[in-house]
């Protein structure tokens, strides 16, 4: 089910990403022949970029493939339920950094929402606050969720290798 889940969040992800190439191409192309930029274009490459992490953290979690030094840990983990320990540790620390991203942001998205707060300059583009925060809130917990499997599976010695983890294997 969170496999499931992880990578709808993904393909959200993937598709802004298609949709600010094409944005960014558009708007290069309004530029450079028509002298007509597409207005909030900042706006969008700013706000699509946390969409874009947050909506694909949880994946990159999950199969393992999250940025790290880690061969030391691995190599211990796999020798030792102290290194598992500390390998679940790790996990742990991710899932703490996660919870409190979700803390925080879930008042701002709360607070935009009731507000009606928007991003972008009155009479030339806006849009609306609460999604992009809506989706950070969801991407933080998918990841948190990821990250606490990945602590159980470290500590229980069942930790696979990127290769080895599949979206029908993680259920």
């Amino acid at each position: 089910m969170l496999a499931r889940a992880v990578i709808v969040l993904n393909a959200i992800g993937s598709l802004c990403v298609l949709f600010l190439v094409l944005m960014i191409d558009i708007d290069a192309f309004g530029r450079t022949f028509f002298n007509r930029p597409i207005a909030g274009m900042i706006e969008m490459v700013a706000v699509s970029l946390a969409v874009i992490v947050f909506c694909q953290l949880a994946d990159t979690i999950r199969l393992g493939k999250l940025t790290r030094s880690d061969s030391f840990i691995v190599l211990l983990a796999k020798r030792s339920r102290v290194g598992r320990a500390i390998a679940a540790g790790f996990e742990l620390l991710g899932a703490l950094v996660m919870a409190l991203i979700v803390v925080g942001t879930v008042p701002l998205a709360l607070r935009s929402f009731e507000r009606g707060y928007f991003i972008g300059i009155p009479g030339v583009f806006t849009f609306p606050d609460w999604p992009v925060k809506a989706l950070i809130v969801i991407g933080a917990i998918a990841a948190f969720l990821c990250f606490l499997q990945r602590a159980r599976r470290e500590w229980s010695g069942q930790a696979a290798t990127s290769a080895e983890t599949t979206p029908q294997a993680d259920g």
